[in-house]
């Protein structure tokens, strides 16, 4: 037994009041022996035990009345058989991925999964404590009244969320709701991605120990889903000049229409074949845009039964093509480089020292001021001289001593898995200058290798086949021009997230705002974004200027609607949440019975009442007779 409001047993203290006036009451005298009066002691003894068994029993009626509701102030809870539950802690998550949005026959799944909700909360009293978790993991509490709008008031995400997150945060709830009974509900829509893509992200926990909490999940079957998606959309580069070209992926069941469209106006479309997740129809589009600055571009198909997927967003920087110096020290495969994308209009030859030239040399070369893209030096001799030429630019790294060893790169994708042989591990310097802001792009046997920051990009290694294989991989030329158009032109910082992420960059201590596709401006300030449940481009402005963009776009994973398999019911949920009581179920009406009866019982607290009017009654009845009884001995 567990009380809900154990200040109130004090109040039982007070049962001891009967007893005190029982008590104070007795007549307590001098016997005096008188002839005339034997006859009435004879007649006293004759009537005194039946009199003291009324006293008793009207002192034990009014003590047990008084403890009756002294232990129904408290509300006293048990897990006994019988109608209806104890009061319960219950917190329903509800899976409103962007999924739980698609729709069949005019109704949403959403919808249904809220539908089930809102039966489990009817069921429930005001002795219980309830909370409403979205798979965002926003928690909403308050009455059954406030939860029933809550969830009348909730729409689809924009991407997968995080339901793995949203379980862990319930369980907390529900286990700081004592000594209600704990209880974690989950509604979800029955997709095979929901829990078994949050196994793939690595840094989460593999389980969430549920202990001996139930945790229930309403897993519905879904008949099978004919859904077109974008599953990519990527601008090649992020800077036109002003031509470029937008590679995309797309997944559908049978061949599918699609356009592209700048600044909400179709500028290309075409057809692709069918494809699924796994495989999805390619192609890259080459284009020109007629528009210079920050341009919002999208991709789209027909709208479907799953809206949130129909179209995905990219941005582009339209602009003259960034200007480059070349020093011979840059060596002849980075001199080659260049030279093609120069042909190719995507780079402007210009002379060193001009303001916004980028100077491309080897970091032993006597450069005197940025923006630079400097290496490593091709002889070991001259590491001095360049570390001296890093200090003098102000850059916050300096080359290491010299290691020949095979090791592999890791960082971003155009630099993963690079082979490199000849390196100068690069070390933060002392000083005021190691506060600088700078980005680690890769790294190498354990230590930075290419690095960012205001002005600068620098790499440990000479750009020679002898010391790296990284200029004869395909992907150096297009991560070259990123470099030199992104980090180090003027097109600012475009920045990838899903719905609702949490986002930390120093690029948005730059931006005053954040200017939404309606163009309205959200303030910022730090370098930390919670990124907006839709869908789309966010422009990054610097009072009147864009100077960034944000693109949201939904995970990949959310667009495959594909149930679990009957027999495979859960598979992902029961390998990410594990405990005593976890289990699935694929019925509505099972899944909201089976959740209450983890409490089966009730509360005592009518029981107590009732007994405390059944004393009260049967003393104020054994009062009457007592006082006929007094009234006939006087006569």
């Amino acid at each position: 037994m567990a009380f809900l409001a154990p200040a109130f047993l004090f109040l039982a203290a007070f049962a001891g009041v009967p007893l005190l006036v029982h008590l104070l009451r007795r007549r307590v005298g001098r016997t005096i022996d008188f002839p005339a009066v034997r006859y009435l002691t004879r007649m006293e003894q004759e009537h005194s035990r039946e009199r003291k068994l009324r006293h008793r029993l009207l002192l034990f009626l009014r003590m047990l009345a008084v403890i009756a509701l002294a232990l129904a102030a408290a509300r006293p809870i048990a897990r006994l058989a019988g109608l209806g539950h104890a009061p319960v802690a219950i917190a329903l998550v509800l899976d409103n991925s962007m999924s739980s949005g698609a729709v069949r026959d005019g109704r949403a799944v959403l919808d249904d999964l809220r539908s089930d909700v809102r039966s489990v909360l009817a069921s429930l009293t005001p002795d219980d404590r309830a909370w409403l978790v979205t798979a965002d993991g926003r928690v909403i509490g308050g009455s059954l009244t406030v939860l029933d709008q809550a969830l009348t008031a909730v729409k689809p995400l924009g991407g997968r969320g995080d339901l793995a997150s949203a379980t862990q945060r319930a369980l907390t709830l529900v286990q700081s709701g004592a000594p209600r009974a704990p209880v974690v509900a989950i509604a979800g829509d029955g997709q095979a991605t929901a829990w078994r893509a949050a196994l793939d992200d690595t840094t989460a926990t593999v389980v969430i120990d549920a202990g001996s909490t139930p945790v229930r999940l309403l897993s519905r079957s879904q008949s099978p889903w004919r859904n077109a998606a974008v599953l990519d959309a990527r601008a090649e580069p992020t800077r036109w000049t002003p031509t470029g070209a937008v590679a995309l992926a797309i997944s559908a069941p049978d061949s599918t229409p699609w356009r592209i469209a700048l600044d909400g106006r179709t500028v290309a479309r075409g057809t692709v074949p069918a494809g699924t997740g796994d495989a999805p129809a390619r192609l890259t589009q080459k284009l020109a845009s007629a528009a210079s600055g920050w341009v919002r571009g999208s991709v789209e198909v027909d709208a479907d039964q799953l809206r949130g997927d129909d179209a995905r967003w990219f941005a582009i920087r339209v602009a003259p093509p960034p200007t480059v110096a070349t020093r011979a020290e840059s060596g002849p495969f980075l001199t080659a480089a260049l030279a093609t994308l120069v042909e190719e209009k995507r780079l402007a030859r210009g002379t060193e020292g001009t303001r916004g030239v980028v100077t491309i040399a080897g970091a032993d070369a006597p450069v005197s001021s940025g923006p630079v893209f400097l290496t490593a030096p091709a002889d070991p001799v001259r590491v001095g001289e360049a570390n001296r030429t890093l200090a003098r630019l102000g850059i916050p790294w300096r080359f290491g001593a010299i290691a020949r060893d095979l090791v592999l790169t890791r960082g971003a994708s155009a630099l993963d898995g690079a082979q490199v042989r000849v390196r100068y591990p690069l070390q933060r310097s002392p000083g005021g200058a190691a506060s600088a802001v700078s980005d680690t792009l890769a790294t190498a046997g354990g230590a930075a290798w290419a690095v960012a920051g205001d002005g600068y990009v620098l790499l440990a290694s000479p750009i020679d086949p002898d010391a790296t294989d990284l200029p004869l991989r395909a992907a150096f030329v297009p991560w070259l021009l990123d470099a030199l158009s992104r980090r180090l032109g003027d097109e600012g910082s475009i920045l990838t997230a899903t719905p609702g992420a949490q986002l930390v960059n120093h690029a948005l201590s730059a931006a005053s705002a954040l200017e939404r596709p309606d163009g309205s401006l959200v303030p910022l300030a730090g370098d930390r974004l919670t990124v907006p449940n839709e869908s789309g481009v966010y422009f990054l402005r610097r009072q009147a200027v864009r100077i960034g963009a944000v693109v949201v776009n939904p995970e990949p994973q959310e667009s495959d609607l594909r149930a679990e398999g009957a027999g495979l019911i859960g598979t992902g949920f029961t390998a990410r949440v594990g405990g005593q009581r976890v289990a699935v179920d694929t019925l509505p009406a099972d899944w909201r019975r089976r959740t209450l009866d983890q409490a089966a019982g009730r509360s005592l607290l009518t029981a107590l009442v009732a007994i405390a009017l059944l004393a009260l009654l049967l003393e104020a009845w054994f009062s009457r007779g007592v006082a006929i009884t007094s009234a006939a001995g006087s006569r």
